[in-house]
């Protein structure tokens, strides 16, 4: 099989994401433990070297996407979230209506000055990805 856009497996934004498996009954299933042991092995670093290794070059912003993304399936994975609760949180659910993750990145955007570090943006974000998973 050959994907057709491989554009959209790295997106710049979260604005667009989409999960046609968000509504199989399967979704709603917790990770199985071996499953749980592999999310805990994800690293979007060494995932963004080995991109670079192989000859692509990550915008900053899909590299943002990508930190947030592996960032939120940890933790969410951590916590008992199923792979439903977990696309909730990515996904609009309207057209005009910012998903939970957008909420969260405008959030740590105007909680931190202009020029701030990406590292301390992500710390800001993983605090408030944590204060919203304590509420659920």
């Amino acid at each position: 099989l050959i994907p057709i856009d491989h554009g959209y497996c790295l997106p710049e934004k979260f604005e667009d994401c989409t999960f046609e498996w968000l509504y199989w009954p399967q979704a709603r299933e917790r990770f199985s433990n071996e499953t749980i042991a592999y999310i805990e092995s994800l690293d979007a670093e060494e995932d963004i070297k080995l991109l670079r290794f192989h000859g692509w070059e990550l915008s900053s912003s899909c590299a943002r996407v990508l930190r947030i993304s592996t960032m939120l399936l940890k933790k969410g994975a951590a916590r008992g979230l199923t792979p439903y609760d977990i696309g909730r949180i990515l996904c609009r659910e309207t057209v005009n209506r910012d998903s939970v993750i957008e909420d969260i990145i405008q959030e740590a955007e105007d909680a931190v000055l202009p020029g701030t570090s990406e590292n301390l943006f992500l710390e800001t974000v993983s605090e408030i990805i944590d204060r919203h998973l304590l509420g659920k």
